[in-house]
């Protein structure tokens, strides 16, 4: 494991195979797929709420496409590369019809600043 400063810093660069997994998706369709989720035996995740700037404009009501933007929930999870993509999978069988978009990044680091 890399630090990034002498030793006293808490970051820890742990250069594993874990991934980011985030997911947009309307206001509306969050509380079923958060339930999902939180069914799935996974270790947690993160939302909050923000905007989704798109230019497709068939995915947005006339007041979305005036204002720019449309109002999206965000939800992320850090998984393993296999969890990632069987999450993704069962997303898409389970939700086939919701409004889902989904990026994956590589997680270099994660962890907590508290020593607890």
């Amino acid at each position: 494991m890399n630090t990034t400063d002498t030793g006293t810093s808490p970051v820890t660069l742990n250069n594993s195979s874990l991934t980011l997994l985030t997911l947009s998706l309307p206001p509306r369709q969050a509380d079923a797929i958060t339930d999902w989720l939180l069914e799935q035996g996974l270790p947690g995740f993160s939302s909050w709420t923000g905007w989704g700037h798109s230019n497709r404009i068939g995915h947005l009501s006339i007041s979305e496409q005036i204002q720019g933007k449309q109002n999206r929930t965000f939800v992320s999870l850090h998984l393993s590369d296999s969890q990632c993509r069987e999450v993704i999978e069962n997303l898409h069988l389970a939700f086939s019809g919701f409004d889902i978009h989904y990026w994956v990044e590589a997680l270099r680091a994660s962890g907590s600043l508290n020593s607890q």
